[in-house]
């Protein structure tokens, strides 16, 4: 599948699919883009991620905020997609209001996840903050935080229906 379907949610607040396919779910919820990993980041499907972000952000700068979600069952990408990841979040400078990276699992291979994505971190030299999460309702909350006026109180809900749907 990879058609746009807009689910509404509440009357300013709209979860909007617009790839979901090859193991990546891409979507906007408000002022918040996602990805949705559960598989290992490829050049191609790692282009649909930087454009979709790359247009969330041009349709809200300074509003815009990038929730990226690691499944346990993804590998970790190749160095040439960690490299253009941080080039991804610090292209929008200020434009991004922030990035909330979730890894999910416990044990030894979400472990290495954090430490290669927390690599990635290091290097990024962007305005706006980067944090890391183990579940999407940490990461809402910290983003709900951040946001300017988007109700995103169901993010987190919104998320896991359409994912595991």
């Amino acid at each position: 599948m990879n058609r746009t379907t807009s689910i509404p949610v509440a009357a300013q607040t709209e979860l909007s699919i617009s790839h979901r396919a090859r193991g990546l779910l891409l979507g906007t919820f408000g002022d918040v883009f996602f990805a949705i990993w559960s598989t290992k980041p490829t050049p191609e499907l790692f282009e649909l991620e930087r454009s979709g972000l790359a247009a969330a952000v041009h349709a809200r700068p300074g509003r815009a905020l990038f929730l990226c979600v690691v499944s346990p069952n993804a590998d970790p990408p190749e160095q040439a997609e960690r490299d253009a990841s941080a080039r991804m979040i610090t292209s929008h400078g200020s434009k991004l209001l922030g990035t909330a990276c979730v890894v999910e699992g416990s044990g030894f291979r979400a472990a290495i996840t954090r430490t290669v994505l927390t690599g990635i971190v290091l290097f990024i030299r962007t305005p706006s903050p980067v944090t890391f999460f183990d579940s999407v309702n940490g990461a809402a909350l910290w983003m709900q935080r951040r946001t300017r006026g988007c109700d995103l109180s169901q993010l987190a809900s919104e998320v896991d229906q359409i994912r595991f749907s």
